[in-house]
């Protein structure tokens, strides 16, 4: 058996990070599937999903790496 749901949000622009535990966990209880696998997929270009603990520390430091590897002040190719 199968299911599909599809979770929307919105961010506020660069390493912005939302925890979607809840929305993910809703979608799997809509589907009634006891046992399985999810799967979640995020179709753009420059967002990402990641399994990190959600705790401010944890995240400050996401941001810090995202900010070095990719610095919000420099024009990128795919944004003209």
């Amino acid at each position: 058996m199968t299911y599909s749901g599809t979770i929307s949000l919105c961010t506020k622009g660069f390493s912005d990070v939302i925890d979607i535990t809840d929305r993910v966990e809703s979608v799997v209880g809509h589907s009634k599937i006891k046992d399985g696998l999810v799967t979640v997929f995020c179709p753009g270009s420059t967002g990402s999903i990641t399994t990190i603990e959600y705790e401010s520390g944890v995240l400050r430091d996401l941001q810090k790496v995202i900010e070095k590897i990719a610095p919000s002040d420099v024009p990128y190719e795919h944004d003209r």
